[in-house]
């Protein structure tokens, strides 16, 4: 009998330990799940603007963007697609103006063998902005410098992929887009920018060109 009850007491110790367990990782999954949630409403907050201009020229053509993100790539080795490719009706560099969809600080500038010309910018609710394969830079515009929503950062094109700076004409024309979040232990990830970019589609500045 008594054998029994220490059995008994023994079993009850193990199933309440497992059920603690089993609420604590559910409390840490949930708090993830808010913090992701967290993010994705920060970055939505932070949104303004959609990444290129449309010009005042009602007959000017414009551009268009499917949900290509995670897709296979293969310049520089096998790997997924951390953005969204934003393209030219008219396949011409520099002729679509790239303005940033946030307010935030110039965080990068400058080459990269993938990205060309590329700038990168960190809103104020931390999200790291993308924008990538550009002709031109806006005059002005430094690593540091502090910028508003909707300014011109330079002008679509088609740089990258390519060691040498100034590598052109690999691809048509157009804008790649990548957003970036830190993950629960600090880490950057890629997230879809699909999504914001709809969110933004019809925050547009227009201007002549």
């Amino acid at each position: 009998m008594k054998r029994s009850r220490k059995w008994f007491v023994f079993i009850f110790v193990i199933i309440n330990m497992w059920m603690a367990f089993g609420v604590l990782m559910l409390t840490c999954n949930l708090n993830r799940g808010n913090n992701r949630f967290k993010d994705e409403y920060n970055l939505l907050k932070d949104i303004k603007y959609f990444p290129v201009a449309k010009s005042t020229d009602k007959d000017s053509k414009y551009v268009y963007y499917t949900n290509s993100w995670g897709d296979k790539r293969l310049y520089g080795g096998e790997r997924t697609h951390e953005g969204i490719d934003i393209m030219a009706e008219d396949n011409i560099r520099g002729k679509y103006p790239v303005v940033s969809m946030t307010d935030g600080v110039v965080e990068n500038i400058g080459w990269l063998e993938l990205g060309g010309y590329r700038i990168g910018i960190r809103s104020r609710h931390g999200g790291y902005f993308y924008y990538a394969h550009l002709y031109s830079y806006a005059d002005g515009i430094s690593e540091g410098d502090k910028v508003k929503a909707g300014k011109i950062l330079g002008y679509m094109g088609d740089t990258g992929y390519g060691k040498e700076e100034g590598t052109y004409g690999m691809f048509d024309v157009h804008l790649h887009v990548g957003i970036y979040i830190n993950d629960d232990d600090g880490n950057e990830k890629s997230i879809n920018p699909y999504p914001y970019l709809k969110f933004a589609e019809n925050k547009l500045i227009k201007c002549h060109y």
